[in-house]
Formats: structure tokens, sequence, C-alpha cells
């Protein structure tokens, strides 16, 4: 399973299949990616995501407003960005025709992090195996967001039908916060997402916009 579809399945609900009363987390969470392959920066505030991630000396930067339904991909060496609707790009026929997968509690708890989590492991396709574990904190507001490029519809179908299902609704209402996800390979769990630490404290709205002096770039390369 590839990571950006473990990342679609926590961000896609965001607003839809839980109230907004489910309180949300402000601060910055690290993570370790694919065992240390690569390392992840996720900054939050209200309905904000800034993402930092670093591979092979590489680095990344991506802007997530899910109010405005929009992600921006920032290139600091270039000082350029470009602006993405993920609104328009979510409501894609393939995205309409999946349903949501299965998640099942396994009653099983850890703590990652400093945070206490709760283990559900997820059947992509009804009768199928199951294919991936993940560890669930509550209270955090929820992982990613909705209109990310790796949350759109995602692997959880029609947002409108996660929204409607009952089972979902329960299920999210008190947030959903992945803090591992970890692939299942003959039984055992690898960890391809961890939460290494969870610093919760107040962020400059300035983190999530694009910096002065950067150039937009359109799609297909060219500047407008």
């Amino acid at each position: 399973m590839r990571i950006h579809t473990l990342l679609g399945l926590a961000g896609t609900v965001t607003g839809t299949a839980a109230p907004l009363a489910a309180q949300g987390f402000e601060g910055v969470v690290t993570w370790e990616v694919s065992e240390g392959k690569t390392t992840m920066t996720q900054q939050y505030k209200g309905s904000k995501v800034r993402m930092e991630m670093s591979q092979g000396g590489q680095e990344g930067v991506m802007l997530m407003d899910h109010g405005a339904g929009s992600m921006t991909m920032l290139m600091p060496q270039q000082k350029m960005y470009m602006t993405m609707d993920m609104k328009g790009m979510s409501g894609m026929p393939h995205d309409e025709d999946r349903t949501p997968p299965k998640l099942t509690a396994t009653g099983k708890t850890e703590t990652i992090a400093g945070h206490t989590c709760e283990v559900y492991r997820v059947a992509e396709e009804a009768g199928k195996p199951e294919t991936m574990e993940m560890c669930v904190a509550k209270g955090m507001g929820y992982f990613m967001m909705g209109q990310s490029p790796m949350g759109g519809g995602g692997p959880l179908g029609n947002l409108a039908k996660v929204g409607s299902n009952p089972e979902y609704a329960k299920l999210y209402k008190d947030g959903f916060f992945p803090l591992r996800m970890s692939r299942l390979e003959g039984g055992t769990a690898k960890v391809v997402l961890l939460a290494k630490t969870i610093e919760a404290k107040s962020l400059d709205a300035s983190l999530f916009t694009v910096p002065a002096g950067f150039t937009e770039m359109k799609m297909g390369g060219g500047r407008p």
C-alpha cells in the first residue's frame, strides 16, 4: 500500500463524517516515514496545515487550507509556488465510485509520543483481507485535511456516503488523528508512518501563507 493511500484514509473525513465540535490541535507534529527513510513535520492551526518533508537532501513544503479547499506547493530554492483547487479535484469520477473501507477496533491501546491511541485494522475492500493497521488518538482533531492532495475523495470514497454512515459518524465524532500507520504483511504490521514528537503551542499565521517575494507558477510550468 502506498503512503499517500494511508494518509488519504485519515484525511478525507474532516468536517464531513464528524461534527466540527471535535477539538482541534494547534502545534507541531514530527513524523518518521517508511522506517526513517523520510522525515515529515506538520504544523496545525485551525483549518490550515503546513507540511515539510525531507528525503535524500531534498526538501518540500505544502500549505493546505481546508476552509478554502486549496493546497499550495512552495519551491523555496526557486522562490516560486503553485496553488491547486482541491475542491474541484476531489469530485473526480473515480472518487465518487469508491465506498468506505471497513475499520475494526481491536480493543488494544498504545502510547505514542505521550498520547494514548486506539488500534484499528482496516480492510480497503469489502470481503478482502485487512491491509493496514492504525493507532488513532481522539481529541486532537483530524490528521491532514479533507482537501489535501492525499485526501480528496481518497480510499474513503464519496464524502457524502461517509458522512451519512452512522458507523463512521460515531467513529469520527471525537476526532481522528492516527499516530501510527502500519502496512500488514503476512500478519505482521510494518510501520510506515510514526509520530515521534507532538508539541502543542500557538503558531504564527504567517507560517501558513506564501512568503513575500515568491512568484506563482501555473500548471504546466508556466508563469502568469
